[in-house]
């Protein structure tokens, strides 16, 4: 039978109290009211009360009883205490007493800094105290131990313990000397941030409590190095600012470059804020420092610094792939000039040796580090070596007023040239088509630059020289079409800028232009010569080196002219015109496409040549000055009868014939005329109108007929007054009378002549 069939003999007596029976709570009422104080919750405060309590004892031990006993007794109780205190945890954790074990490690982690203190001041050496630096030393040394004690016992209360350890010694260690109070918060700070590597690396089984000590204590290590910082700034002497500066400046751009390196690679969101909000305390250091130091080589890496700053907060918003290396490599070039500006503070040394030993640095550096960085840094080597090379450039240049007499500048020295050549270092970051031309700017740099510097007559003449062939190297050899139009003009400059350097004389502060000038036009007609002989490939590198070359030959032979007009003809002019007229022939032999063109311009440059030679010789006779010119003009005459057939007579020979007949007939006509003249001009006209019969030329045929009969009549006209009065009359009646007797036959001979005349070329 069940317990509910029974029945009771009490249940059927009277109460002993009158009234209705009590009124039993529901059992949800019941659960609520017993959830408002659990049992964990009674521990949680128990165990916090007691820890406080028994840290508060430690401390009142260890600054009030401390004076009342013995040495030893002082020794024994405390490290017996602290032992205890640190030996009880693992314990405990070995019969799970998981809270009781995480209080009284923090406790322990208490005492452990107590003792530590008491005993170095207990044992203090003979003339010492202790200060606030010993306190702050005290402090990271037990850092250190509890953070290596938390890794034993595997609980996580000791590295919460650490903050307000961290934050007792830091506090001491900012009353010392600026430098021993920086150098010692960072300390504590490094500390802290090793402490949340070693709770990431040993996790307990608190995991929640890991996760955000960790992140607590390296944000702590940020904020104490950044206080460091902010101590240093304030309390330095000025001696030391520029270099605590520039070790503040490259600690904040490698921090930033850490960042950018983290958000780009998808690190977790924690560690990412973490280096930023590092980053952001190291760039505010960084710039009071830089303030404060006033040194001008610090405003380089400063900026830069807040530029990357922007540049990489602002990549957080900005999604776009194509964009993604901008933020690290900005970085990593702050990061280069961060640490040549630490070169040039510390070592004196300058600043463009400074960055150029960082550019090498970070190089280096890119075969070590992973992709995503070593990348970064190759850009970054390569945007700060460019501005290396910049600087070295404009102060090369400075070599061309040192070529004319000018005195070098300040700072035109040797290290120019050297830090050139060193830039050959970075080849490997320029791109393969690239490189000979890179490799070729390089050498003419550094030739300007020791062309500049070296004391002899000849250095800036061989500099521009050297510049001259490197520049020409890149014209005939650069796989870049417009590197090769750039090249070309640049090429003819730095010649005449050679000739020029090399007629400079020092004694007179003169130079001779004319020469240098007719040098310069010889080089150049080379230069035509050979890029008609072998062309360049691309079409407007060969336009750019053709237009080039006649442009500069055009420009040395105009220079070289015009003084002839007033001061008299020299010997460079005619020189120069020689030197345009073989290189013209040149073209036309070696070019099928303008070869008319290139030798009719050879011709005249030959003409132009030998004018100028009959006039600097002295000489008065007009057919020293047509006859060549006649001669060589007809030469090309017949050479395009040659080669064209359909070509006529009169655009031929017609010209050449009129040069070298009409100013020596206009010469032998009337009676000043010289007889040998005369002679000479009407033997000349009899063979070129033999020769026209014979090829049936018209042009020829006609001018010589014309010259011949010129001479006749002039003939005629100077024995005028010798013939009787009626030998015309005579002589005109009988060629009438002839002329009408024959006038039908006479009527076709001249309409035979005239279609002979017609038919010929």
């Amino acid at each position: 039978m069940n317990a509910t069939d029974t029945p009771r003999p009490e249940a059927d007596r009277p109460l002993p109290y009158p009234g209705p029976p009590p009124v039993q709570p529901p059992p949800a009422a019941r659960a609520e009211r017993r959830a408002e104080l659990t049992a964990k919750t009674v521990q949680i405060v128990l165990l916090c009360l007691g820890g406080l309590l028994l840290t508060a004892g430690i401390i009142v031990f260890t600054a009030v009883a401390w004076r009342q006993l013995g040495d030893g007794g002082r020794l024994t109780i405390l490290a017996g205490a602290t032992g205890l205190l640190l030996a009880v945890p693992p314990a405990l954790t070995r019969f799970r007493l998981w809270a009781t074990a995480e209080t009284l490690a923090a406790t322990a982690t208490l005492a452990l800094w107590c003792s530590a203190l008491a005993g170095y001041y207990l044992y203090l050496p003979s003339g010492t105290g202790l200060t606030a630096v010993a306190v702050a030393r005290w402090t990271a040394a037990v850092l250190v131990a509890a953070a290596l004690y938390r890794i034993a016992a595997r609980v996580s209360a000791p590295a919460w313990a650490l903050l307000p350890l961290a934050a007792t010694g830091a506090a001491f260690a900012a009353f010392g000397d600026a430098v021993e109070a920086a150098l010692h918060m960072g300390l504590i700070g490094a500390v802290l941030a090793g402490a949340a590597w070693t709770v990431k690396a040993a996790p307990t089984r608190h995991a929640a409590s890991d996760q955000w000590s960790a992140r607590v204590l390296l944000a702590a290590g940020v904020t104490t190095v950044f206080l460091a910082g902010l101590r240093a700034a304030f309390g330095l002497d000025a001696a030391l600012l520029p270099a605590v500066a520039a070790v503040a400046t490259l600690l904040a751009a490698a921090v930033l470059l850490a960042h950018a390196h983290a958000h780009g690679t998808g690190a977790a969101r924690p560690a990412v804020l973490v280096l930023g909000l590092s980053a952001a305390a190291l760039t505010v250091t960084a710039w009071i420092l830089a303030l404060r130091a006033g040194e001008p080589l610090l405003a380089v890496p400063a900026f830069a610094l807040a530029i990357a700053a922007i540049i990489v907060f602002a990549s957080w918003t900005d999604q776009n792939e194509d964009v993604a290396w901008i933020a690290p490599t900005a970085t990593a070039a702050t990061l280069v000039t961060a640490v040549a500006t630490l070169g040039a503070v510390t070592t004196d040394a300058s600043g463009l040796t400074a960055y150029a030993g960082a550019t090498a640095l970070a190089l280096a550096a890119a075969l070590i580090f992973p992709a995503p960085l070593s990348t970064a840094l190759r850009r970054s080597a390569a945007a700060v070596g460019t501005v290396v090379l910049a600087w070295c450039t404009a102060l090369s240049l400075t070599a061309f007023p040192v070529a004319f007499g000018a005195d070098p500048i300040d700072a035109l020295d040797w290290e120019i040239p050297a830090v050139a050549a060193a830039c050959a270092l970075g080849v490997t970051l320029v791109r393969k088509g690239w490189r000979r031309d890179y490799l070729a700017v390089l050498t003419a740099v550094a030739a300007l630059g020791a062309g500049g510097l070296l004391d002899r007559p000849w250095a800036p003449a061989a500099s521009f020289a050297v510049a001259a062939v490197a520049v020409l190297f890149i014209a005939f050899t650069s796989p870049g079409p417009i590197r090769r139009v750039a090249a070309w003009p640049a090429a003819h400059l730095w010649i005449a800028a050679a000739t020029l350097a090399a007629t400079y004389e020092r004694s007179s502060n003169s130079v001779d232009a004319e020469a240098a000038f007719m040098v310069a036009a010889v080089g150049a007609a080379a230069l035509l010569a050979a890029v008609h002989v072998k062309p360049p490939a691309a079409a407007n590198a060969r336009l750019a080196a053709r237009v080039s070359a006649h442009a500069a030959i055009g420009i040395h032979l105009a220079w070289l002219t015009t003084p002839s007009l007033f001061e008299g003809v020299n010997l460079y002019a005619p020189l120069a015109f020689l030197a345009y007229a073989a290189a013209l022939s040149v073209a036309a032999l070696a070019n099928r496409a303008y070869r008319v063109g290139h030798v009719l311009g050879s011709c005249g440059a030959a003409v132009a040549a030998q004018l100028l030679l009959t006039a600097y010789s002295g000489a008065d006779t007009v057919e020293y000055y047509t006859g060549p010119p006649a001669a060589l003009l007809f030469g090309v005459g017949l050479w395009l009868l040659r080669r064209n057939p359909e070509t006529g007579s009169w655009a031929a020979l017609a010209p050449a014939l009129a040069l070298g007949f009409g100013p020596s007939l206009a010469l032998a006509l009337g009676p000043d005329g010289e007889p040998w003249r005369r002679l000479a001009v009407g033997a000349a006209a009899l063979a070129v109108l033999l020769l026209a019969a014979n090829r049936r030329w018209q042009a020829p045929l006609v001018i010589a007929a014309i010259v011949l009969t010129a001479l006749a009549v002039n003939e005629i006209a100077l024995v005028w007054s010798l013939v009787p009065k009626w030998a015309p009359l005579a002589v005109g009646g009988a060629v009438l009378i002839a002329a009408g007797a024959t006038l039908e036959q006479r009527r076709r001979d001249l309409a035979r002549i005239g279609r002979s005349l017609k038919a010929m070329r």
